[in-house]
């Protein structure tokens, strides 16, 4: 299985420097890490909000110079919209859905999704 870390994680993994909790609970098995750009970028406006200091970003930098990054490119923009208009239940392509309401998400978690259902993760 690979893994494709939300900024949540990747916060609960920044406040361990021994690392433990990405070896022995987050990912035992040693699988393939992904995270996205857009990740990155919430963890450095977070880092900004609450003025994280350096050993936060080197237990972050770690982790993020093992992992793949995935940059957000035309095959991912175009998921996204199409999930997004899903959605909200305004996708042509589909005459039903589900749900009977828009299910709304963030736009940062959407951005996550898409990279999950393009790589299969």
């Amino acid at each position: 299985m690979r893994l494709l870390l939300d900024t949540n994680i990747l916060i609960f993994l920044s406040k361990d420097p021994s690392f433990k909790l990405l070896e022995k609970i987050v990912n035992p098995e040693g699988q393939r890490i992904f995270i996205s750009v857009v990740s990155i970028a919430e963890l450095n406006s977070l880092s900004i909000q609450y003025k994280w200091g350096i050993k936060r970003w080197q237990v972050l930098n770690f982790i993020i110079e093992q992992a793949v990054i995935i940059e957000v490119n035309q095959n991912l923009i175009n998921i996204y919209a199409e999930m997004d208009a899903f959605s909200q239940r305004r996708n042509p392509s589909y005459s039903e859905y589900s749900f009977n309401t828009p299910r709304n998400m963030g736009k940062n978690d959407l951005w996550l999704a898409s990279i999950a259902a393009l790589l299969g993760l």
